[in-house]
């Protein structure tokens, strides 16, 4: 039962007129096609720019090649060469002085090389052998030598003995010195095992 003085009256929300106690609810507008490609476009263009800026770095720092198995570069007072490159499961040498990096196992998937380095004296201001001059690259990091022999020495000509712990794998491995200086170790040093 409904009392006789009610009306009823419906009212649709887009009839244009203001009805107080009516609320008009509104669809969110689509959005354009516009609109949705920035919310991609934004952060593809970051993406590439930040790429670029990466690409222009490595072109800009392009590393300068290693000189090749056997032939010289030069160092400061001298010229450098690896004369050989010998693995030590091979010709069983051990150093004359006690090495405790030597005597711990080898790690496994790789093997030791004893690394035989000529340096000869060019230049009259003298040449110097400091071994932390020295580490191999093309392991992902630099790799110091485990055993050196000398650590220091000076004169006309040197010869040092560089122990390193290297992937068994054929790998592209640099011994780096001083002033850029980088000799290629080639691949014949590589074991089967």
């Amino acid at each position: 039962m409904t009392p006789a003085n009610v009306t009823l009256r419906l009212v649709r929300p887009d009839d244009g007129e203001k009805h107080p106690g009516t609320t008009r609810h509104r669809r969110p507008s689509p959005r354009t096609l516009f609109q949705r490609r920035r919310k991609i476009l934004i952060p593809l263009a970051i993406a590439w720019l930040v790429m670029a800026a990466l690409a222009g770095v490595l072109l800009l720092t392009g590393t300068k090649p290693s000189t090749p198995f056997g032939d010289t570069a030069a160092v400061p007072g001298g010229l450098a060469r690896i004369s050989a490159i010998i693995p030590l499961e091979t010709d069983g040498w051990v150093p004359a002085t006690a090495a405790d990096l030597l005597s711990s196992p080898v790690q496994p998937g790789a093997h030791r090389v004893r690394i035989l380095l000529e340096l000869t004296e060019t230049d009259a201001s003298g040449l110097a052998f400091r071994a932390a001059d020295y580490s191999l690259s093309g392991l992902g990091a630099r790799s110091t030598a485990l055993w050196v022999d000398p650590a220091e020495q000076s004169g006309a000509s040197v010869q040092a003995t560089l122990v390193f712990e290297i992937p068994n794998q054929v790998i592209a491995l640099v011994l780096d010195g001083p002033q850029g200086a980088s000799l290629s170790l080639g691949t014949g040093h590589h074991s089967n095992s």
